[in-house]
């Protein structure tokens, strides 16, 4: 058996994410994706991306990361945590996630990190936890002393069976009447935009807002009343079927402006030709519940564990 690192070979990229892909069952990540969770993440270190390589092939792969760059606003407040953002075996080699795990540990410890988490980490990431259908996986994790310390799930919407309700058509000339008016946003509008998604909710989802900007299938949608910003919505930070963040400043709830952002940012998407949209990373279940087309929800296990 043969552990090697990207940084030792760079050429096994492409295996490591196939195995991902053949490997994980529920997941789907392509070139792009991949970039995205790798080298396109600013935190990135590619002695932290490991694969096993038997007979000529990568059998089991782990992808370590430290929050060291971006955002800058928490990378001292981040400075002991570390997360392991993707694993994945073939059947027959899954006991050898258990030893990528430990090189991984020994390197976060190495460099002062005393806590460890799989794998919510924001904002270039794979799923916000493990799946709970991967159990092989959830068994491996906690006999190596991992435990659940939070959840999260994924909503998945079949976009042919995707509509634009009445009710929502109704909510929307409300809002228009009340004088809340609903557009897309500019790339020139970053910086406005960014700070005003930090100021009311957090310094990632001001990430993930400015990669929708930016990002050639994405945008961010949003809701203004007397000129002031009082909601966003985006779709494609991490890539094209992915929707959100969104949020509605806390004074202008309870009047349907995030229900409108929600379907008039899926209707985007469906003109882009997405054909599965995915929900990521939320606890919102019957906010998202109303969506026409909802055909599955992945349930997620965060783990965590401390280092010595």
């Amino acid at each position: 058996m043969d552990i090697r690192s990207l940084k030792e070979d760079p050429g096994l990229a492409g295996a490591i994410r196939e195995l991902l892909n053949l490997t994980l069952s529920k997941d789907f990540v392509d070139r792009r994706f991949f970039r995205k969770i790798t080298v396109e993440d600013p935190n990135f270190d590619p002695m932290l991306a490991l694969a096993c390589v038997e007979g000529g092939r990568v059998t089991a792969a782990a992808i370590g990361v430290m929050r060291t760059k971006e955002p800058r606003q928490v990378v001292e407040q981040q400075k002991s945590v570390a997360w392991i953002k993707a694993l994945a075996a073939v059947p027959e080699a899954r006991g050898t996630i258990k030893e990528l795990v430990e090189i991984l540990e020994k390197e976060f410890a190495r460099e002062g990190r005393r806590h460890v988490r799989i794998s919510d980490y924001a904002s270039w990431y794979l799923t916000p936890g493990v799946d709970l259908e991967y159990d092989w996986m959830l068994s491996l994790l906690t006999q190596a002393g991992y435990r659940k310390v939070g959840e999260a799930v994924n909503y998945e919407v079949d976009m042919s069976l995707f509509y634009y309700p009445e009710r929502v058509k109704a909510l929307a000339l409300e809002l228009h009447r009340r004088g809340v008016e609903i557009r897309r946003a500019s790339s020139g509008e970053r910086e406005l935009i960014g700070k005003w998604v930090e100021e009311k909710f957090s310094t990632f989802w001001r990430v993930e807002t400015e990669m929708a900007l930016a990002a050639e299938d994405g945008g961010v949608l949003v809701a203004e009343s007397d000129r002031n910003v009082v909601g966003f919505s985006a779709y494609g930070a991490l890539r094209p079927d992915f929707f959100g963040p969104i949020g509605v400043d806390p004074g202008a709830r309870g009047r349907g402006i995030g229900t409108v952002l929600l379907f008039d940012t899926l209707t985007l998407m469906r003109g882009e030709g997405v054909r599965v949209a995915t929900i990521p990373w939320t606890t919102h279940l019957t906010f998202y519940a109303q969506i026409p087309g909802v055909y599955r929800v992945r349930s997620f296990a965060v783990l965590a564990k401390n280092l010595p």
